[in-house]
């Protein structure tokens, strides 16, 4: 068996024995193996693939004896040699000096994480073993000596020579609850803690069992050798450089479960967006169903109005009862949003959506500007779509209707681009013109005034107000005074980062050149 490497079945596909994370990235045919200089007998045709965690070999004779896979993480470095005249391409790869004794065993079993109780599930990925798939700690040393413990076969050499040799045995006191437990026991009875481990001088113990895979170089540096006999080594090489540098088997812990959590959040997002559409659709169908039985029931109710029959001025009790049903769902149709499939014409669709509009800014007291003169356009829309429903509004289709808004509202609303780029809906006396004129005469009146005094008196936010004052500036109307600016140097104390704004006095001035 070559060093590090771990025998798999070549009977199964290779897609069968990958992990959950794990990904196939290429393969390659009639390849040998060189364990170390020397070539494998065992393994001179067969099949290598290149996984994102493992490299396989796949032997064509016998592939249930001779195949093994080999992890990525014992790779250390890596040569490329092109080949000359008769000798074929071959890739080395360097293995690491370090054989981990506790990933042999504790890959083959789950174990329960000590801070948060997650149980690991045996090998999940390669190399992550020692680390929870959960909470990213790794396994501890204790944790690990319980599993070699317990794999150990019950009538070890050991035991079985220390019971022939003394007969006497002595007992082991728990470090945690001082409890005198057995001398053959690994763990505290009473309160499970891992017992200190007892030396035996006159046993000589055995490094490791026979059947442990060694590297043939003692003193040397372990190394496997793939020779390509067949082509398509720079391929297989590139993709094998491109899974060791990508180190797929160091990503686990917390990484992995933010990863996974944002994956399901991103796919009950789209889920909840494909049943926001299907409800749109039927909600859709629910107002048309609606406007239909509304217009039945509204020329139904004028015929018989009409008539001369004794009953003329009371409605049947279907008609009430649909009427109540509508009203419980919330489709009464006297404030019904329209949509384009009720009006066949692009152009008058836009002209109906903006006396919508209208209605939504200035519509009695409820509107969204009853109360004031400017507003944001993004508050607008939102406030629109609000009131809309279900029949949402794009914002490229509130851009088209806001030119035709001014001939539907009183007093005229028009739009209006500040320097920072936000477009906001207003009435004439927040225009440019009449919003500088009336802080010329405020500035005039008072005296200089801060961004917050000024927002007071117009009873606008102060971020509209700032975007607004410095329109005002860029005429050249008003100056400011920066306290940060002064010569003193001072930004600090009572004021000290205030703007305050004043008319300018030099704005009619004409200089003469003369000093």
């Amino acid at each position: 068996m070559l060093p590090l490497s771990k025998p798999v079945n070549g009977t199964i596909p290779v897609q069968a024995l990958l992990y959950d994370k794990e990904s196939l990235y290429a393969e390659q045919d009639g390849v040998g193996i060189y364990n170390g200089q020397q070539k494998s007998d065992e393994h001179q045709n067969g099949t290598v693939y290149v996984s994102s965690h493992r490299l396989f070999y796949i032997d064509a004779l016998k592939p249930h004896r001779h195949s093994f896979e080999l992890d990525l993480s014992c790779v250390t470095r890596t040569e490329y040699y092109a080949g000359l005249f008769t000798s074929s391409s071959k890739i080395t790869l360097f293995l690491s000096q370090d054989i981990d004794d506790d990933l042999a065993t504790s890959e083959e079993q789950s174990w329960t994480c000590e801070v948060c109780d997650y149980k690991n599930p045996p090998s999940l990925v390669p190399g992550t073993s020692k680390v929870c798939a959960l909470c990213g700690v790794p396994r501890s040393s204790s944790e690990t000596v319980l599993h070699r413990s317990s794999s150990m076969p019950t009538s070890s050499p050991v035991a079985s020579l220390a019971t022939a040799e003394g007969g006497s045995t002595t007992e082991i006191a728990c470090s945690a609850c001082t409890f005198l437990n057995h001398s053959s026991m690994h763990v505290c009875e009473i309160c499970g803690t891992v017992l200190p481990h007892t030396r035996h001088p006159d046993i000589s113990m055995k490094s490791a069992p026979s059947s442990r895979p060694v590297s043939p170089y003692p003193g040397g540096e372990a190394l496997v050798k793939l020779s390509f006999r067949k082509g398509g080594d720079k391929q297989f090489y590139t993709l094998l450089k491109r899974s060791l540098q990508g180190k797929a088997w160091e990503s686990a812990g917390i990484l992995q479960t933010v990863e996974t959590s944002a994956q399901g959040q991103a796919s009950g997002m789209k889920d909840a967006l494909k049943d926001i559409d299907a409800l749109m659709i039927k909600a859709r169908d629910m107002v048309q169903l609606a406007a239909d039985l509304n217009e039945r029931l509204t020329a139904a109710t004028a015929e018989r109005s009409s008539s001369l029959s004794s009953s003329s001025n009371t409605e049947p009790e279907s008609a009430t009862f649909i009427r109540s049903s509508l009203a419980q769902l919330g489709l009464q149709m006297e404030n019904t949003p329209v949509t384009q499939d009720m009006v066949k014409d692009e152009r008058r669709w836009i002209d109906e959506l903006a006396r919508e509009l209208a209605r939504v800014l200035q519509g009695g007291n409820g509107g969204l500007m009853a109360s004031r003169g400017i507003i944001a356009l993004d508050e607008v829309w939102g406030g629109w779509n609000r009131a809309r429903g279900v029949a949402l509004i794009p914002p490229s289709t509130l851009l088209q209707i806001i030119p035709q808004l001014a001939a539907h509202t009183r007093p005229p609303v028009t739009s209006r681009v500040l320097s920072s780029g936000l477009t906001v809906l207003h009435t004439p006396p927040f225009s440019h013109a009449a919003f500088s004129a009336r802080l010329l005469v405020l500035l005039d009146s008072v005296g200089p005034q801060n961004a917050l005094a000024i927002a007071r008196s117009e009873g606008v936010t102060i971020g509209l107000v700032t975007e607004m004052i410095l329109a005002v500036e860029a005429d050249g109307a008003i100056a400011r005074d920066d306290s940060n600016t002064s010569i003193s140097g001072s930004s600090g104390g009572l004021g000290g980062s205030e703007i305050r704004w004043w008319p300018n006095m030099l704005r009619d001035y004409v200089w003469d050149g003369c000093p």
